[in-house]
């Protein structure tokens, strides 16, 4: 009586002394300690034991744990270690709960002989006490009796209803009425193709949905299941409401757009189901590292389309796919790889395999496909427009089909180019789905994969982002040509890609020639470390001394492991397979190098390369001044020229019909004086264009 009615933790001072008036007092002090407090009001809470109806889940824990080996997990240490342990050692579990509001526990109980009932359904009430309600609440259904079967004694329901945990495992039943409405079409869709949830839900919704399943029909509820992680806030702290330390993600999508933010979540660690610090940078990141580039490669279609009279009509005239020019294949065989392999990753649910391809594919169009074949795209002589229609129908076909593969990832601006790319060029009587979201995902044409070609193309690229690092390193302009580069790998597929590809290479590189070698050991050190996927397996416990073994092997081991000879290490015999090859250039040679290849620069200047690279630069100057006049890309020029230095007049001597021919100029004339002088590599150069 002499605490009624105060807060159970103000009544703490009152109690103590109670306890030492009546000499019960043991010891009276402070801990700090971990506490419950209420999530909504912020105030303390007590536990205290109340009676509980359980689920006797540790009858059948056994039976789900084996079930759970049938369900594929994405990713899979979520299900066989986490879920898995978690089955292993699962508790009877509590299920009811002490409130108003929730779906009535359907037990009526005699309060004489404890005699219990569990209702099926309302035919099952109706027929036991004559009452069928329509409204299942507490406070309709708590006033439904009947006699007890064994005694003389009231039925009455038991106070408690169900935690909402339980019915979320009965999601699958319970939106289907099952078995009261419908049960075929339960049937059919059970178990479920897949589920999505948060990390979170391992002891939520996947584990009631195990629940319920295994003890109903003693069947998985889900055949797999695909797990995402936790999106936090910058600081690393849940977000909260309360706490603010979110953007608002409407300002988000205001800024970047939907897709932009959309593909950000998509190409993170959340579809590991590991956490993610949310980074409004990081949506811009994808906007400038994706959604433009790919938005550039539309608009330069368009774009040249418009400027050169193309219609998607023309381009029923373009050569077969196996008749047109290299670039155009190797684009086309990547696209159709791309296909087959986010189509695989996708069937089996690994979504964080799908996206990283996808994005690399833009970077194969945008910084190797358009800007390789940007010329092809004008029409410049009537021999010229087989190979122009070629360029036109591939990149088509490209923007196409790849709007239909990213359209789960970008859905806004891929139905965008769907609409002008092929909607509103077969006119409104055309027929075709009117949305790219109502076309079937691409299947991947298999007469278009060329592995031969692609790989070849890999290297060539390799070789050339080598170079240019090579350039960058030594200060060498790009448009400064040199007089050879040297490709050198022991590999003869490597070197013979090379050769068939070294015009291609020299034009990307601005050298004069290049040549390939084998002699590896004239510009580099070779060392290796093991390639423990192939060797573990084969090794197992003794993974350390072999992998020792190989790290201490001279250069001429791994040159000779390379030529496809074997060496004995640790007891084991090692080929090429197993070890990771490393490169580091000798010091005072000009090279760089990968796991792949080397290459070597000739960085000699002589009169003629200056004269080549100024004439370069000039272009670049030239470009400069058709922008800022606003002439269009396909635009001819009358170009005028000034300058006072004698390199430069030179440059235009012997380099001035290439120069017209880049800048589309159809006259080019020295003059007086042409504008305002500008700098082009330490000379003096003014210049004037005008549309023609």
């Amino acid at each position: 009586p002499d605490v009624a009615g105060q807060n159970v933790k103000e009544a703490d001072g009152t109690l103590v002394r109670l306890l030492a008036e009546r000499g019960a007092l043991v010891r009276n002090e402070r801990i700090t300690h971990s506490y419950p407090f209420c999530w909504r009001t912020d105030t303390p809470l007590i536990y205290k034991a109340i009676p509980t109806w359980f689920v006797a889940v540790e009858r059948f824990r056994d039976r789900m744990a084996e079930l759970n080996e049938s369900i594929h997990w994405v990713p899979e240490f979520v299900g066989r270690r986490r879920f898995g342990n978690w089955l292993s050692e699962a508790r009877d579990w509590a299920i009811s709960r002490n409130r108003y509001w929730g779906s009535c526990i359907p037990v009526w109980e005699c309060a004489e002989c404890e005699h219990r009932v569990c209702m099926g359904s309302r035919d099952d009430l109706e027929q036991a006490s004559g009452a069928r309600p329509d409204d299942l609440h507490k406070h309709i259904v708590d006033d439904i009796t009947f006699p007890c079967p064994e005694c003389s004694g009231v039925m009455k329901r038991v106070p408690e209803v169900l935690d909402v945990w339980f019915e979320s495992g009965a999601m699958p039943y319970g939106q289907n009425h099952y078995p009261f409405s419908d049960p075929e079409r339960f049937e059919r869709g059970f178990p479920a193709n897949y589920i999505a949830e948060g990390l979170d839900q391992t002891r939520g919704w996947f584990y009631t949905l195990v629940i319920h399943a295994t003890a109903i029909f003693d069947q998985v509820p889900f055949q797999n299941c695909v797990v995402n992680g936790m999106i936090l806030a910058g600081d690393g702290r849940k977000m909260s409401k309360s706490l603010k330390n979110y953007p608002d993600p409407f300002e988000v999508i205001d800024a970047t757009g939907a897709d932009a933010l959309r593909a950000y979540l998509i190409n993170s660690p959340v579809v590991r189901a590991e956490p993610l610090r949310f980074s409004e940078s990081g949506v811009r990141d994808v906007v400038r590292t994706v959604m433009l580039p790919y938005w550039n490669a539309y608009s330069f279609f368009t774009t040249y389309a418009a400027a050169e009279g193309f219609a998607a009509a023309d381009l029923e005239g373009a050569p077969a796919a196996s008749d047109r020019p290299e670039i155009d294949r190797w684009i086309l065989s990547v696209l159709q790889s791309l296909v087959r392999t986010v189509n695989d990753e996708m069937e089996g649910y690994y979504l964080y395999n799908v996206i990283p391809p996808l994005i690399e594919f833009v970077d194969d169009l945008t910084n190797w496909y358009i800007r390789r074949s940007r010329r092809r795209f004008w029409r410049q002589r009537d021999e010229q427009e087989r190979d122009t229609l070629a360029a036109f129908a591939t990149l088509y076909e490209v923007l196409v089909t790849f709007a239909g593969l990213m359209a789960p990832v970008l859905p806004f601006v891929t139905e965008h180019m769907y609409q002008d790319l092929v909607v509103a060029q077969r006119g409104a009587d055309g027929d075709g789905p009117a949305s790219v979201h109502h076309t079937d995902y691409p299947d991947a044409d298999e007469t278009l994969i060329d592995g031969e070609l692609e790989n070849a193309m890999g290297v060539v690229r390799r070789a050339v982002s080598l170079g240019r690092s090579l350039r960058v390193s030594e200060s060498l302009r790009i448009r400064q040509p040199l007089a050879r580069l040297t490709v050198v790998s022991h590999d003869p597929a490597v070197r013979a890609a090379v050769d068939d590809h070294a015009e291609l290479i020299a034009d990307e590189l601005n050298v004069k020639t290049v040549e390939t070698s084998d002699d590896e050991l004239s510009l580099a050190h070779l060392g290796a470390r093991p390639n423990y996927r192939a060797l573990g397996p084969r090794v197992g416990g003794r993974m350390g001394e072999v992998a020792k073994a190989i790290e201490d092997l001279d250069a001429e081991a791994v040159a000779g492991l390379l030529d496809g000879t074997s060496v004995e290490v640790a007891g084991e015999t090692i080929g090429a397979d197993d070890v990771v090859v490393s490169r580091e250039p000798k010091e005072g040679v000009v090279v760089m190098a990968d796991a792949l290849l080397s290459v070597a620069l000739d960085t000699e200047l002589t009169p003629d390369l200056r004269s080549e690279g100024l004439a370069r630069a000039i272009v670049k100057v030239v470009q400069s001044a058709r922008r800022e006049a606003g002439l269009d890309v396909s635009d001819r020029i009358a170009l005028s020229w000034s300058s006072s230095s004698d390199e430069v007049t030179a440059a235009f001597d012997a380099h001035g019909d290439w120069i017209a021919a880049e800048v589309l100029a159809t006259s080019t004339e020295r003059v007086a004086q042409a504008g305002d002088a500008v700098d082009v590599v330490g000379h003096e150069l003014s210049v004037h264009v005008a549309k023609a």
